[in-house]
């Protein structure tokens, strides 16, 4: 097993059985590599200058087919690796059209910050500065309740914005979700603590996830998925 890598994980697809999901340590973020008979479909994809992770476990898996990426929001550690894995593959780049501006500038806005969150204020710039973002402009937007499937994959998009004014969950069929920097806490789930763009948004966006009833959550920096019922439990 590659490093950095974790044991496939089984999706339930009602066009693909056999899917399954990739757990990818891309820097500082995760990416989530989709496998499907279809193709290959990322969400999220780390900090800059590690595009290498996400071609290692294609290589592994014997597939060439990267066709999406999907952007949850628009953060040096969630879309800085786009670029560069457009450049080397078929995958076209979506985010929603709030987060899209700042990823055609190569910007990664924080907000404000609450709690220890100021510490990702001195910290970005820093990390920043050995790997630049690129310009990311999306070939593609989505608002919330569209859908993927014209690429191929059965999955809603969510627009649960706070974190950014952008920022979406991913909800496959199934019952597997992604929601990206939505969530935080640690050990226990908890709603985003630490930075927002708008505080005030973020119970709402909660509520929406919580209402589309996923079985399973993954988050963007825990391997470890939260359970529906640790969803529902999570209040504001």
């Amino acid at each position: 097993m590659p490093k950095d890598n974790y044991p496939p994980i089984p999706l339930r697809l009602s066009n693909d059985p056999a899917a399954s999901l990739h757990i990818l340590t891309c820097g500082y973020g995760l990416g989530f590599l989709v496998e499907t008979r279809a193709g290959l479909y990322l969400i999220d994809c780390g900090t800059p200058g590690h595009e290498k992770v996400v071609f290692e476990k294609m290589r592994e898996l014997g597939r060439n087919d990267l066709r999406l990426i999907w952007i949850t929001h628009a953060h040096y550690d969630h879309y800085g690796s786009a670029a560069r894995l457009r450049e080397l593959t078929i995958a076209k780049i979506g985010a929603h059209p709030l987060d899209a501006d700042d990823m055609i500038h190569a910007r990664s806005r924080l907000g404000s910050p609450r709690s220890y969150g100021g510490i990702y204020f001195a910290l970005q710039p820093l990390v920043a500065f050995g790997r630049r973002l690129e310009p990311t402009p999306p070939d593609f937007t989505l608002e919330d309740g569209e859908t993927l499937e014209r690429f191929g994959l059965e999955a809603t998009i969510l627009h649960t914005p706070g974190h950014t004014p952008g920022h979406t969950s991913v909800v496959l069929g199934g019952g597997t979700a992604f929601a990206g920097d939505l969530l935080g806490g640690f050990p226990k789930p908890a709603l985003q603590s630490l930075l927002a763009t708008e505080w005030d948004a973020l119970p709402a966006s909660l509520e929406h996830l919580k209402a589309a009833k996923p079985e399973r959550v993954f988050t963007g920096h825990r391997h470890k998925p939260v359970s529906g019922e640790e969803l529902q439990a999570i209040s504001w």
